[in-house]
């Protein structure tokens, strides 16, 4: 049977993934077709009576000489079967195509009995593929999890298919769009002659407009080990998750880069880091860099997100063998500053295909930038992922993460609050039901997003509902910073607010807002029954002990400063708003760890704070222009010992264009 016959019949039995299992049932089938056709050359063979097995008595009683006579014919015959097949190869036409497909339709209950056969084997439990597939261990990689870390793994895995906007694009509105959005087309040997198309990645899709990548762009990924050191074993023996943990690290040559690279941005020189994005295009820093400037200039946001996507392929092409963007196991550090370019990537991915209406991308690049630290969340991915999954009506998906998720509490934040009796609604369509009561406990434990969310949404509401003393904010007035509550109930409505716009979704917010004021009427008890009654005035009680402070975490601020909203800048506290970050590494966490730490933290030249486009440094908050007075020869001196403190001597080269390769 033919390959394209085998893939076929496993498709329509729904084993189109399973390709080992095609080429053994593929292997069987050409076996039993083998078979078939000798059976039919002997039969169709007359001579072979002469000489057969099934000769009478009367034969067996003939003389020798008559069988002399046959085994002398027989070897003629023999001699003569060569000939007969090397002519019926000549011959072409509706013969040939005949039996070809008679051959095939002999084998077809041949075939469908081992695809049979086959099945039984891989739904017995000693298939690891399957076993893996079904109950998440992850055998296959070596770790085994616990029944909490495959419930919550299983929640950040990621179907690949999905992250491929193009191909979203084609789906919702057909080739002719892809083909006007200026798609990628087929390009493969025009990328192969660049070096872009050696293997088919996930997260980025290079175009044949790109530059030519001759080398590693130098971004190289290795597994971590408690051998490391004290930090990293700390880190291993404290991970609750099961997950693989990694980090990136620079080679020589994109070390050597980087020092030209920071130079640039501590002398405010928007125009060199351009030059060093052109002669250095897959210098991943460079790229971000360069993305961000791009956008706050008011600059092309179509090439700020292919910038950002360059970067992505750069550190692709450095992925360890065992790390997977997929599996819901790969961890980066992300107090490494080598790693957390590509926390900053991948947000700003995810950031470019909401923009251009790819939810399902968006909310699959969301869940790969939660697993790769998915307690800490150093970007704060969780305030994301409910509304990216929203806008992709991955409604049964939300209700799940919000039951099962226990690496940390979504049922403090009031985004997921809502957006799970959201979810709960559109699943039901109709009001009343489960999503009624969990609209209820919502709002009485997150009652400030109520007056927010119906101004800001357009919804009819009654005016003495609003100045009603239980949904007003808790916040000293003397303080111009935000509570860390207001912060996210702002971040949730400015996101949010248009899926509550559509009549039915006003019509029972209002619903649940008026059962919601009966509950407080009554002082909190009623006698309609909402589930876990109790436990709402507990929740209560502990987000106003924990969200009415303004004490904001540093992953809250780092996800506000890169959330382009920057009206919610001026709520951040004192310390952030005067600190100086750029625009390729946002906010660094305390427990930094930077090789070019000697550098990048001599941010004062002269008494002066430096800042450039692209950074979030006071520039969002006041005008200073310090960096006129900077005199090159500190920055060239600061730029010389970092050389030899890197060892990577005073040659430029370039990571993504030459051949060579340096010794790690």
């Amino acid at each position: 049977m033919s390959s394209r016959a085998v893939r076929r019949l496993m498709k329509e039995r729904g084993h189109d993934d399973l390709e080992e299992s095609a080429a053994l049932i593929e292997k069987q089938a050409k076996q039993i077709g083998s078979e078939e056709r000798e059976e039919k050359e002997q039969a169709a063979n007359l001579f072979d009576l002469l000489g057969g097995n099934d000769a009478s008595d009367h034969d067996s009683d003939q003389d020798s000489s008559k069988g002399a006579i046959e085994e002398k014919e027989e070897n003629s015959i023999t001699k003569q079967e060569p000939v007969k097949k090397a002519g019926a190869k000549k011959k072409k036409g509706k013969k040939k195509g005949k039996q070809a497909a008679k051959a095939e339709d002999m084998s077809m209950k041949e075939f469908e009995a081992h695809l049979k056969e086959l099945d039984e084997q891989l739904s017995t439990p000693n298939s690891a593929k399957e076993d893996d597939k079904k109950a998440g261990r992850g055998e296959a990689l070596g770790v085994v999890l616990t029944e909490e870390q495959q419930q919550n793994r299983a929640l950040l895995m990621v179907d690949a298919k999905h992250l491929d906007s193009e191909s979203e694009i084609k789906r919702l509105f057909g080739s002719a769009a892809l083909k006007e959005a200026g798609g990628r087309g087929n390009g493969r040997r025009a990328l192969q002659q660049r070096g872009l198309g050696s293997r088919r990645l996930a997260l980025s899709h290079p175009k044949p407009t790109w530059p030519p990548m001759m080398a590693s762009p130098g971004v190289d990924m290795r597994q971590l080990a408690a051998e490391d050191g004290p930090d990293t074993k700390q880190l291993l023996d404290s991970d609750k998750t099961g997950g693989q943990w990694f980090a990136i690290e620079h080679s020589a040559r994109f070390r050597t880069v980087q020092l030209e690279f920071l130079s640039a941005v501590i002398t405010n020189d928007a125009d060199r880091i351009a030059a060093i994005a052109y002669q250095h295009p897959y210098h991943v820093d460079a790229l971000l860099q360069l993305s961000e400037i791009l956008k706050q200039t008011g600059g092309d946001f179509g090439e700020a997100g292919t910038l950002v996507e360059r970067a992505l392929y750069s550190f692709e092409q450095g992925f360890a063998s065992r790390f997977s963007i997929t599996n819901g196991l790969g961890r980066l550090d992300f107090r490494r500053i080598e790693s957390r370019g590509l926390f900053l990537a991948l947000f700003r991915h995810m950031q470019f295909m909401a923009r251009r209406g790819c939810w399902r991308t968006a909310s699959e690049v969301n869940k790969v930038l939660l697993s790769l630290d998915p307690v800490q969340d150093p970007y704060g991915a969780l305030l994301t992922l409910d509304f990216h999954a929203m806008k992709s009506r991955q409604y049964d998906y939300v209700r799940q993460f919000y039951d099962s998720w226990t690496w940390s509490s979504v049922s403090m934040l009031p985004g997921w609050a809502y957006s799970r009796a959201l979810a709960e609604f559109m699943l039901e369509k109709k009001s009343g039901g489960k999503s009624t009561d969990l609209l209820v406990e919502a709002i009485l434990v997150f009652p400030t997003v109520i007056p927010v969310l119906c101004t800001k949404a357009n919804i009819d509401i009654d005016p003495v509902v609003l100045t009603h003393p239980y949904f007003e904010e808790r916040q000293i007035t003397a303080e111009s910073a935000m509570t860390h509550m207001q912060l996210l109930v702002q971040l949730f409505v400015e996101r949010s607010s248009a899926l509550f716009r559509t009549p039915e979704v006003a019509r029972w917010l209002q619903e649940g807002l008026l059962l919601a004021l009966e509950q407080i009427a009554l002082g909190g008890t009623c006698a309609r029954d909402i589930t876990a009654a109790p436990q709402v005035v507990e929740r209560r009680q502990q987000v106003e002990r924990q969200l009415c402070t303004y004490v904001i975490p540093e992953r809250i601020s780092r996800h506000v400063l890169v959330a382009d909203m920057d009206a919610l800048k001026a709520g951040l506290p004192e310390q952030v708003r005067s600190a100086t970050s750029y625009a390729f590494d946002p906010l660094p966490p305390s427990n930094d760890i930077n090789i070019y730490a000697e550098l990048v933290g001599s941010m004062q030249l002269n008494d002066n704070l430096m800042n450039m486009p692209g950074g979030f440094a006071p520039e969002d908050f006041a005008d200073l222009d310090a960096l006129n007075d900077a005199e090159p020869e500190v920055v060239m001196g600061l730029i010389e010992r970092m050389r030899q403190l890197l060892g990577t001597g005073g040659g430029l080269e370039d990571p993504g264009t030459s051949s060579d390769e340096d010794a790690q």
